[in-house]
């Protein structure tokens, strides 16, 4: 189990607070509904680590711009999924490697990946193997995955192998955050959704703003019986959508069947 360590930190001291403490070693995902919600945490992560000292290494390999910008005390790494599965993981194992014990990283949006890969599976495969390393290297890392995107393949295995789990939703102008999962640590207020104010994140009480934003967006797939298909199939899904379409398009009113029977010709 690791320590608590105070010389660890999100960036933002109220963020730690809900957390109980960032551990050395933690991989924290963050479940957003667009980049630009993931975009505010990183910055102020970026910037704790360079005042500290920290390497900071960031992979940059999503088709969104990017997160974090060149200059001293970062290390950008340009990668291209596109290559394979098998290059892009030795790449970014290698950089882990060479940059040693204590480094922060800050990962692109997962999500992206599926496009070249065109698995989820694969893409669970990548954390899976990605994770154990940060972490055994005491490293602090921060990946966003795209909520309602994936199927339960994708999304279980992240969730189990993490040590920070959290949904960001932006409603009326403001961000909130609601830890899923947290490691090892424990507070009566901790899975409650927090609103990010000033420096503070408070645990929201309010009902009708709870109901409002649990009930405006998606469910985050993350049960085994979730229906929500990864994108393989959708793509098959939406040729064949696309293909009978075309081709109803295309045939005689007088040729066109009305079937309730689940069988027609």
């Amino acid at each position: 189990m690791a320590a608590i360590d105070a010389q660890v930190s999100t960036g933002l001291a109220g963020l730690d607070r809900v957390f109980r403490g960032i551990m050395a070693g933690d991989n924290i995902v963050w479940q957003a509904d667009s980049i630009d919600d993931y975009r505010p945490l990183v910055e102020p992560f970026c910037q704790y680590a360079r005042e500290k000292g920290r390497k900071l290494v960031y992979f940059h390999f999503a088709r969104h711009q990017p997160l974090v910008a060149e200059g001293p005390g970062v290390e950008v790494q340009v990668l291209d999924p596109g290559d394979g599965f098998e290059p892009f993981l030795s790449a970014i194992h290698k950089t882990i490697e060479q940059s040693g014990r204590g480094a922060y990283y800050v990962f692109d949006c997962l999500s992206d990946l599926v496009a070249d890969w065109y698995s989820d599976q694969m893409l669970g495969n990548f954390f899976m193997l990605t994770c154990p390393y940060l972490y055994d290297l005491e490293t602090i890392a921060y990946f966003a995955l795209m909520r309602g995107h994936h199927s339960f393949h994708a999304t279980a295995p992240i969730l189990e192998t993490t040590q920070l789990f959290s949904d960001i939703y932006r409603h009326q102008g403001e961000l909130y955050v609601r830890p899923l999962k947290v490691q090892q640590r424990y507070s009566p207020t901790m899975h409650l959704l927090h609103v990010w104010r000033n420096e503070d994140f408070t645990p929201v009480t309010d009902s009708i703003t709870i109901s409002e934003i649990l009930t405006l967006f998606p469910w985050s797939g993350l049960k085994a019986n979730d229906p929500r298909l990864d994108i393989w199939n959708r793509t098959f899904l939406e040729v064949e959508e696309t293909v009978a379409a075309a081709r109803e398009k295309g045939r005689p009113r007088s040729q066109t069947t009305i079937c309730c029977s689940g069988r027609c010709e």
